[in-house]
């Protein structure tokens, strides 16, 4: 079962029904038997498993943190059931990281290591509901929530099925807030919540899977589309990226909210950000909070870090020597998020350490952008300029996109090479309608585009009125809304791409 199969949108429509039918303590044991059924549709026993390997394992782990006496029983218990959950993540995703990498060392210094990939099929879901479980575990070592008594409850909070597959990566505190509530139906909550189901839908089927065609068509052999097709693959692959996940958030958070539960957002226009520490606060923003609050932060309060900072202060001075403990810390976290996203150089270097380079250089090099700027009477606050750091911002995170797309780190290097010859004549004679889609599935992918450009700059202008689209529409005659709800329904069975003999199902993050 996928988020875009009809059995996805009966178990939805059947839950929905009952949910608000049955009485309230009901409610939290049909959301649990919901999840078990997708759970088990999903990745079957496998997945099944694992996951209450997980459940049960941090649950026991946290009521016993509450109930150690001593900080060495507490480091003891922490210890063993992080090693356990962090060591599953670990054999299942990453262990073929080394296999890789051993090669590849022994190839640059012509020694022959013998290494087999391990093939090992990880279940569905296993990175994003580690990460969550593992946050709760330090959140209750730290004290900062109490541990759940409710075995049950803590299932539900950790298999909740929406979030399940691709997140968001939901903390207890604030998931818990909203999930065991008992809930009344309220006919604008579930409305708004299937329209932005339906908006998900719309991004994914009409949207990403059309630039998926063409992305798949230049990647696929890059030799040959060169040039300028590169640019345009990338740019492609950068909005089928953000439809494809965004969609997915969307349907995810549209039922989260149908049914009366808050869960994190995980984008924000991302594509707006005037800089890349900005894009990173819009972009899986559960992810990079996670990193945040349990890699970098606590990396940059250790014993190691602030020795080394010290000892830094002393050769650097103090305004420079602080500095090198936060970049040494931003290094370890940037390789982590690059190496949780699939454990390859590719995504080590396209998700990870190009967003450290760009970050930390822009950070060294503000004093001398700052003289540049004031030498050229150059206007910061004007639309221009603005425009000027999102496009700059959009390119920076698009060379790491082709390390995130390409087969291997090399393979990104060569096609940035590959890149910089000029043919700009591929935008007049007709080259780009030979990529997979035909004239008509250009227009429909480029008009829905211009349709997703418009509603972000709405969503954007809304937000700063502290409104959103959806509470304007509702605003609006009955005509005009029936005619925007009906026309992005019949945009979606028209235009979208499913149906027998096509697999429009799988998204690109079910993989991390």
């Amino acid at each position: 079962m996928t988020m875009t199969s009809f059995s996805f949108f009966l178990l939805c429509a059947v839950l929905l029904l009952f949910y608000y039918l049955l009485p309230y303590k009901c409610q939290s044991f049909l959301l649990l038997l919901a999840s078990f059924v997708f759970c088990w549709s999903t990745g079957g026993k496998r997945m099944f498993f694992f996951l209450a390997v997980s459940v049960c394992s941090t649950w026991s782990a946290a009521l016993l943190l509450e109930k150690a006496e001593t900080e060495k029983r507490k480091t003891i218990i922490l210890g063993l059931t992080l090693a356990l959950n962090l060591g599953i993540l670990f054999v299942f995703k990453y262990l073929n990281f080394f296999v890789y990498t051993g090669r590849a060392a022994g190839n640059i210094f012509g020694v022959d290591i013998p290494l087999k990939d391990i093939s090992l099929v990880a279940p569905m879901g296993l990175s994003f509901y580690t990460l969550q479980v593992v946050g709760y575990l330090l959140d209750v070592s730290r004290g900062t929530c109490r541990a759940e008594k409710g075995l049950l409850r803590y299932a539900l909070f950790a298999g909740f099925f929406p979030q399940l597959v691709q997140g968001p990566i939901n903390r207890y505190s604030d998931l818990a807030e909203t999930l065991y509530l008992p809930k009344k139906f309220n006919y604008e909550q579930v409305t708004f919540g299937l329209q932005r189901m339906l908006w998900g839908l719309f991004k994914k089927l009409v949207i990403a899977e059309r630039m998926s065609v063409i992305v798949g068509t230049i990647y696929g052999d890059f030799e040959t589309y060169s040039g300028l097709y590169i640019v345009v693959g990338t740019v492609c692959f950068a909005f089928q990226l953000y439809t494809d996940f965004s969609g997915a958030m969307d349907i995810a958070l549209g039922l989260s909210e149908a049914l009366g539960i808050r869960m994190a957002e995980n984008f924000d226009n991302p594509f707006f950000a005037r800089s890349i520490s900005e894009y990173w606060r819009r972009w899986h923003i559960t992810l990079g909070t996670w990193m945040k609050d349990y890699v970098f932060y606590p990396l940059l309060k250790s014993n190691l870090f602030v020795s080394i900072g010290d000892r830094a202060k002393n050769r650097l001075g103090k305004k420079k020597g602080k500095k090198i403990p936060t970049y040494l810390g931003m290094a370890v976290l940037w390789f982590t998020v690059g190496f949780w996203h699939g454990g390859a150089w590719k995504y080590i270097i396209g998700s990870g350490l190009l967003h450290c380079f760009y970050i930390i250089s822009g950070q060294m090099l503000e004093p001398v952008f700052k003289k540049i700027i004031g030498f050229f009477k150059v206007n910061t606050e004007c639309y221009s300029f603005h425009l000027f750091q999102t496009i700059r911002t959009f390119f920076l995170v698009c060379i790491g996109f082709v390390f995130f797309r390409a087969s291997s780190a090399g393979t990104a290097v060569r096609m940035i090479r590959a890149a910089f010859y000029p043919n700009v004549w591929i935008f007049t004679d007709g080259s780009l309608l030979k990529l997979g889609l035909d004239t008509p599935d250009f227009v429909i992918g480029f008009v829905s585009l211009g349709i997703l450009l418009l509603a972000s700059l709405l969503q954007q202008k809304f937000h700063a009125e502290h409104k959103t689209v959806r509470g304007v529409l509702s605003c609006q005659n009955l005509p005009f809304r029936w005619f925007m709800y009906y026309g992005l329904i019949f945009a979606i069975l028209i235009f979208g791409f499913y149906g027998p003999g096509y697999d429009a199902s799988e998204f690109i993050y079910e993989n991390f």
